[in-house]
């Protein structure tokens, strides 16, 4: 593992328009000096720091369990358990529209927007206000609600259409754009909002003023928000929505061309706005109790110095490090970030990550040095979505366990596997150390995996590199705009390409960099191979000794088997892909899907179309019965995310002037994981 952040020295594009005579090239380069001498100073991670005190420990909460006027006691262990571990904040969501929930706009100006009942939003209001303030006579310092923007009410749009969309300008780019479907959804009566508002629309503006300031009014006890500027909060240019071109060519969702009607500039512009009137707002209503936070998605230094906001009354939220995949690693950016003045909080999942769910896993060591290395650079605090209270999760000796270590993680304290052993001893027995081996193995290898697929990570959408999805090659890459560069990811592993292209330049040259790999105590992605193979393999010969020295009705025990089995056919899946992908960067394949789109093949010297195509064909195979063990098996999710088409497989396989069929399942192998998974133990 990685034991210290690494900026790594590729250039990017930003880069080198410094170097053409940017003026601010002196300052931006101390700036990234400055940053890399700070990373490079974080401690041994293996060894615990000394935990320092973070301003905000906070914990995610659900709206279902906060208002419902019938699980109040169970709030309240909840409360008494999170003031316990040391959490002084709470943040209540995600919420697409916080006040249709607590708003009773029948009395109000808006009385269009009324979604809910008054007697529906009078109890969600009584029960939350309750909850509020029983959990801030336990030490809970803030309570803020977690929101997106912009998503109208469907009866506030409907009413104004003549203003939010006039002569439905706005209909294909719903029924294209990024959450087109909620707006399917919405209009087929299984939702109640409507996406991409636009900021810059005066009558929508407004009303999300107002709205939200009728929100601080119903919760006096709110002291603000986590909001994100994103999802659907791009502003689009109404002239060429207007004109009605679209160019129906598939993109990267295969659904139109909807962002070539972004106004980017716009966006920034009415982001600006936003979180000044926001903030504004909070001072106004909150004074010096107030908290006002915002994710970074689609968020530069750039726009938040043009903000009127102090720097260190502004909470930037940064999801990652433990958020959707397990990294242990903070971005740079969020450091620099916090070097410049703002409250920098890190948002943690860890058991509920994104990735590798819904595969159970648990690393003591991952843990301990996510939490080391967030202590060390002195962020604001943390956010972790954990604790969970909906059945069966509520009762999972694995969650409970993951809550543990993040809570002494927290502290700067070590969870030893001795400890978590302890920990499981009550529910598996002897069966205890054999299933935290398992589970410690399994995320050895899915934190291999993520070392490989950095490209995900910049700009704040830590999406899902891996997981029962299909991987694609562009994710392999370092994002090109990423500054920089994608090394706190890569951390000990070298790249795909970066491996490739040591091949492709002759058998001295790579025993060069082999040599040199070696002493930097680098691994290849061969190395990431067997490390994944092999782990993989003890996961399941783990779980399976686990299951026939535990009780016969230990909890989630098939799961946990299943677990296991699915996450070994998923790993040699991921394998097959790394494999298919350095054959294909080795015959000259230069189309990844995302960042460079030629189609030509450079010439390499080396011909491994074949073996691309056959390792490309196992990743099929491979999926296909992981599919099928998801769908019968899986604990959590029974569905894996991609749909059957394969489509960046083919035109991978077309690249190389091949064809690329779908083959049958593999019977065989799919019968003998099923029976790993339902043999019960003797």
């Amino acid at each position: 593992m990685g034991k210290e952040q690494n900026l790594g020295t590729r250039p990017c594009w930003w880069w080198t328009k410094i170097q053409m005579g940017n003026p601010n090239f002196i300052i931006i380069l101390f700036f990234l000096i400055s940053t890399a001498l700070s990373l490079k100073a974080a401690p041994d991670a293996a060894k615990p720091v000394e935990a320092l005190p973070m301003r905000y420990r906070m914990i995610d909460v659900t709206p279902d369990l906060w208002c419902d006027p019938a699980r109040q006691d169970e709030v309240k262990a909840l409360t008494d358990r999170l003031a316990a571990s040391g959490f002084n904040a709470i943040s209540i969501g995600s919420y697409k529209f916080i006040p249709i929930y607590f708003v009773d706009y029948s009395q109000t100006k808006y009385p269009e927007a009324q979604e809910y009942s008054s007697e529906t939003v009078a109890q969600n209001v009584k029960t939350l206000r309750e909850n509020i303030r029983y959990a801030k006579s336990k030490g809970i310092k803030w309570f803020v609600a977690r929101t997106q923007s912009f998503y109208a009410p469907y009866n506030f749009w409907k009413v104004h259409q003549a203003e939010l969309n006039p002569d439905g300008i706005f209909n294909t780019l719903l029924a294209k754009a990024h959450q087109s479907d909620i707006y399917s959804n919405t209009l087929a009566g299984k939702d109640n909002i409507i996406p991409q508002q636009q900021w810059s629309n005066p009558c929508w503006r407004q009303f999300f003023l107002d709205s939200t300031r009728l929100t601080l009014d119903a919760l006096p006890e709110l002291d603000g928000f986590m909001n994100a500027y994103a999802e659907a909060a791009w502003t689009y240019d109404t002239n060429k929505l207007k004109e009605n071109h679209w160019n129906h060519g598939p993109d990267y969702w295969d659904i139109g061309n909807w962002e070539d009607f972004v106004d980017y500039p716009q966006t920034e512009d009415c982001f600006v706005d936003y979180a000044d009137s926001l903030y504004q707002m909070l001072k106004e209503k909150r004074g010096d109790t107030m908290f006002f936070g915002l994710r970074d998605w689609y968020i530069t230094p750039q726009m938040l110095k043009r903000l009127q906001i102090p720097p260190q009354q502004l909470v930037i939220s940064i999801k990652y490090a433990g958020y959707d995949q397990p990294l242990i690693n903070y971005p740079p950016w969020g450091k620099s970030l916090l070097d410049d003045g703002y409250s920098v909080m890190m948002d943690i999942h860890e058991f509920t990550a994104e990735h590798p769910h819904p595969i159970y896993w648990y690393n003591h060591d991952i843990i301990t040095e996510t939490f080391s290395n967030i202590i060390a650079a002195r962020f604001a605090g943390v956010v972790y979505d954990g604790f969970p209270t909906r059945k069966p999760a509520s009762k999972d000796p694995i969650a409970l366990l993951t809550d543990e270590a993040v809570v002494q993680a927290l502290d700067g304290k070590n969870f030893t596997d001795a400890k978590a052993v302890k920990f499981l001893k009550p529910y598996y027995r002897d069966g205890a150390r054999d299933l935290l081996l398992s589970l410690t193995k399994v995320g050895i290898a899915q934190e291999a995996l993520i070392k490989l697929c950095p490209a995900w990570f910049w700009q704040g959408d830590g999406l899902t590199p891996g997981g029962p999805q299909t991987l694609k090659f562009w994710q392999l890459v370092d994002n090109p705009d990423a500054p920089p560069g994608m090394a706190f990811v890569r951390q000990d592993v070298i790249g795909v390409p970066e491996y490739a292209a040591k091949v492709v330049a002759g058998h001295a040259a790579l025993q060069k960099a082999l040599q040199e790999w070696k002493r930097e105590g680098k691994k290849t992605p061969y190395d990431v191979i067997d490390l994944m193979l092999g782990s993989a393999d003890d996961a399941v010969k783990a779980m399976v000794a686990a299951r026939k020295k535990a009780p016969a009705n230990a909890p989630f025990i098939q799961d946990l088997v299943a677990s296991s089995v699915i996450h070994k056919e998923m790993v040699l899946r991921d394998v097959a892909f790394i494999k298919a992908g350095l054959a294909y960067f080795e015959s000259g394949g230069q189309y990844d899907g995302r960042y460079d789109n030629s189609r030509e093949l450079k010439p390499t010297g080396m011909d491994k179309k074949d073996e691309c195509m056959k390792e490309l064909s196992a990743i099929l195979v491979h999926d296909l019965i992981l599919k099928k063990l998801c769908l019968e098996y899986a604990p959590r999710r029974p569905t894996t995310r991609e749909k059957p088409g394969y489509t960046h497989y083919r035109e991978i396989a077309a690249v190389l002037g091949k064809q690329l069929d779908i083959p049958a399942m593999d019977t065989n192998e799919l019968t003998a994981m099923t029976q790993i998974i339902t043999t019960p133990a003797k």
